[in-house]
């Protein structure tokens, strides 16, 4: 798997080369300090994978994993960011990248990721999801566990003991849940969910 790395920091690029040379079948290929030079990159070398900074100079970096993505059918883009701000993190979900992680993540984290995500899966860990979520729709944490439980039938009866809460307080996220994605019934509490990345 060749792979490209786009970051601005040097030191940050070395130790996920030496992270990714490690790895059989994987090969750091290239490398862009900037984003003005990755288009040319993808033209010059086969990338299956490229691992992309958010916050990097020579353009948007969202522009560009949207482009990238659009142009090369097969590519697969991990974006990465340092960000805590869930409306970054909602643009780099939008611009289709295939993963979006925290910068803090472990290296076996990253690898479990990149496994997944050339597998045809989508990757966005779960504190990625609730910051998403705090910052579209104000969820709490509560709210956020609820809405996928619903997505994945649960009962109340069901959520009530797996979250040792009443029925009574299952209603009451139900209905701040269906307040805060202002839907009115169960079906559009899910598809609003989905769309937005919830679950």
């Amino acid at each position: 798997m060749n792979i490209l790395l786009a970051d601005d920091h040097t030191i940050f690029r070395h130790g996920l080369k030496l992270l990714l040379d490690s790895q059989c079948g994987y090969q750091v290929v290239a490398e862009a300090a900037s984003l003005d030079v990755v288009s040319s990159l993808l033209q010059q070398h086969p990338i299956d994978l490229m691992i992309l900074d958010y916050n990097m100079p020579g353009g948007d970096s969202t522009a560009v994993l949207s482009y990238c993505k659009h142009r090369y059918a097969d590519l697969k883009v991990i974006a990465l960011t340092g960000s805590e701000s869930g409306i970054v993190l909602k643009q780099l979900q939008d611009a289709s990248a295939d993963a979006v992680l925290r910068k803090d993540v472990s290296g076996s984290e990253l690898l479990l990721c990149i496994t997944k995500v050339m597998a045809g899966q989508v990757v966005v860990s779960a504190d990625v999801q609730e910051r998403i979520a705090e910052s579209i729709t104000n969820l709490t944490p509560r709210e956020l566990q609820t809405v996928n439980m619903i997505n994945d039938g649960l009962t109340n009866t069901d959520m009530a003991k797996r979250l040792n809460l009443s029925a009574k307080t299952i209603d009451k996220h139900r209905e701040n849940l269906m307040r805060k994605l202002q839907v009115s019934n169960i079906a559009q509490l899910i598809h609003k969910a989905k769309l937005l990345g919830l679950v």
